[in-house]
Order: C-alpha cells, then structure tokens, then sequence
C-alpha cells in the first residue's frame, strides 16, 4: 500500500464530520438539538439601511475601479507615445 492511499484511509476514518453534530443531517442521523444556522426576522426598515450601505460600497468600488484603469490606460499610452519619438 502506498503512502498517499494510506493517508487518504486515514482521512477517511478520521472524518470529523461524522462526529459533529451539525452535520449529522448529512451523515443521517436525526438530530433535533442542532439546526445549522438559526434565522431571525428582521424589520424592512433595516434592510433597506443594509441595501443602501451595499449600495455605497458598490458605488465607492466602481468608482476606484473607474480611476485606477483610467490611470493604468493613461500610463500605457504614455508609455506607447514615449516609445515611439
């Protein structure tokens, strides 16, 4: 037996999935206590504050993005213009 098939029987049987209750739903066991992520109701006051934050962010990152290809694009014509006189 190799050293890799012998690692990866050891992966195998020392999976800690099986162990956790969180992932007993996939393993098949029945398990009531852990539901994985819990949700919450929340108000739609708040998500629009979260969508208009997201908004901001995707705006602010457009606009980097605009500014640093503009200069990269400024400063590969430089270039070009440089190389040709």
């Amino acid at each position: 037996m190799s050293a890799i098939s012998g690692m990866n029987i050891s992966m195998k049987n020392n999976n800690r999935r099986v162990k956790r209750e969180a992932f007993s739903h996939i393993t098949g066991e029945s398990d009531t206590e852990s539901k994985g992520i819990k949700v919450e109701p929340v108000s739609e006051e708040v998500l629009i504050k979260i969508r208009q934050k997201l908004r901001k962010q995707r705006q602010g990152l457009f606009r980097r993005r605009l500014i640093g290809f503009g200069v990269l694009i400024g400063f590969i014509v430089a270039m070009i213009v440089y190389s040709t006189f």
